[in-house]
């Protein structure tokens, strides 16, 4: 089995292993600070987390090609990406606050499905974020603002189960735009 790393061709016998995942472990255990990014067998890509494709023989393989990132260049590209999500997601607060206060429901609900969805995207990515940095953020705890989130995601439901528009515009403004800029705020204190 031919193995190339990065573009650059790696010697196949100082990576023992029966199956394809035990030689990628084998790989990764020399680069504790890296992670697979991609994987090609036989020249087509395929994932790196199907278990069908992890357990083939690599009797059987000719050719892999792995691309390693840096765990430091991912945990780069998602707080930059938190950071720029951010600059849409609170704005976006503010639209649906005030679509909410003028009595358009129906273009208040489409922007608040797509907050809602925001939110879930942003919290998954921040806690990898928070996880991966190894330090302690300042002021609130992540567990403790996940609680807070947690309590404000149960408000907003009751407001919009009760049609109460007015509280949930109130919500979404007085609520979740400066629980979301304290967040702003907090990554920009995070150095990578």
């Amino acid at each position: 089995m031919k193995i190339s790393i990065n573009g650059a061709e790696a010697e196949e016998s100082s990576f023992q292993g029966e199956t394809l995942k035990e030689v990628l472990d084998a790989i990764l255990k020399g680069r504790q600070d890296s992670y697979i990014r991609r994987i090609w067998l036989e020249g087509q890509e395929v994932s790196s987390n199907a278990q069908d494709t992890l357990m083939t023989s690599i009797s059987s393989i000719e050719l892999l090609e792995l691309e390693l990132a840096y765990l430091e260049d991912l945990l780069a590209n998602n707080l930059g990406n938190a950071k720029e999500y951010l600059e849409k997601l609170i704005p976006g607060f503010q639209q649906a606050a005030d679509l909410f206060r003028m009595g358009n429901e129906q273009e208040a609900h489409k922007f608040y499905l797509q907050i809602l969805d925001g939110v879930d995207w942003f919290s998954q990515v921040v806690v990898n974020i928070v996880k991966s940095w190894g330090k302690e953020i300042e002021g609130q705890s992540l567990e403790d603002r996940q609680e807070t989130l947690t309590g404000l995601m149960a408000q907003m439901l009751e407001a919009n189960q009760n049609q109460d528009w007015v509280l949930l515009a109130d919500l979404l403004e007085y609520e979740m735009i400066p629980y979301y800029e304290d967040w702003r705020e907090t990554l920009s204190r995070i150095n990578v």
